[in-house]
């Protein structure tokens, strides 16, 4: 929309509003810049067509940035929402790798006990680990999973020997 100007024969687009117009639709010259609203000092007129024209000009452009602010606001919310969701995942990820990790020395552990030969616990060395191997336990595990009382008897210890021996296996 751009200002009108009289001419002999009508009405003629002009260069720019006026000072008086831009004052009479209660604008300043900055705010009308702003708007990208050119103003022709030369003219020296007041016409109410465009100040009406103004007027409606800061108002379609109020709705504007309204509805840009709206967009905005929308736009900032997804973006929460979706960092919101990456946070989550990679914690949940972070939760994934912890456990696997546990899980990995907790078999480490495992697999070092069970590979563990009878002459490493305290009190037992190549006869008596020959004896429980007779007795069918060949490896720390397996001691600590027998029952006492059997092995007791299979080896001819007694069970508070045995179980001196698991108590030593343990301190592994």
């Amino acid at each position: 929309m751009d200002a009108q100007v009289r001419k002999m024969d009508g009405l003629k687009s002009g260069r720019g509003f006026s000072l008086s117009e831009v004052r009479k639709a209660g604008l300043s010259i900055y705010q009308v810049k702003k708007l990208g609203v050119y103003v022709d000092p030369r003219r020296r007129t007041l016409h109410e067509f465009n100040v009406h024209t103004l007027q409606t000009l800061i108002q379609e452009r109020q709705r504007q940035l309204e509805e840009e602010a709206q967009r905005k606001m929308e736009r900032e919310e997804v973006e929460e929402k979706e960092e919101k969701k990456k946070k989550k995942k990679e914690k949940k990820e972070k939760k994934k790798e912890v456990k696997k990790k546990e899980i990995k020395e907790k078999k480490e552990i495992k697999e070092k006990i069970e590979k563990r030969s009878l002459t490493e616990i305290k009190g037992v060395g190549k006869k008596r680990a020959e004896t429980l191997e007779a007795a069918g336990i060949s490896t720390v595990e397996d001691l600590l999973k027998a029952d006492t009382e059997a092995l007791a008897e299979k080896t001819g210890y007694t069970p508070e020997y045995i179980e001196k021996l698991k108590e030593n296996a343990r301190s592994l």
